[in-house]
């Protein structure tokens, strides 16, 4: 049996592979000093800070919506690989290339998908 070809929809473009899908939770901890030595305020996981991230596969088409999201600061809604949506995402673009041999064809990156706060 092969591999099975996993994928996301990134507003309107679904990818062509996508692999390392990742959770960076958002664990704030505040470190302040007393008199009597350290004390550790916790202000527990916000679910509002976490980051999504992966690395995927476009078409050109593709990659040009998903590079118009990132440079517009579009919310956009990602459909995760467990089909679950998270809704009002702005996509960062960490670093992008070509697929070898098919340089104006298909392009890889690995994104990021923040909450967007702002609007």
């Amino acid at each position: 049996m092969g591999a099975i070809p996993i994928h996301i929809k990134i507003g309107d473009v679904e990818t062509l592979r996508t692999e390392n899908w990742r959770v960076i939770p958002d664990d704030r901890q505040t470190r302040l000093e007393t008199i009597g030595g350290n004390v550790i305020q916790d202000f527990g996981r916000v679910d509002s800070g976490d980051t999504f991230s992966c690395s995927v596969t476009l078409s050109a088409a593709a990659a040009s919506v998903v590079s118009g999201y990132w440079y517009d600061r579009t919310p956009v809604t990602v459909r995760d690989v467990s089909g679950r949506e998270l809704t009002n995402r702005r996509v960062v673009i960490k670093k992008y290339g070509y697929v070898d041999r098919f340089e104006d064809e298909y392009f890889t990156a690995d994104i990021e998908f923040w909450e967007n706060t702002y609007g």
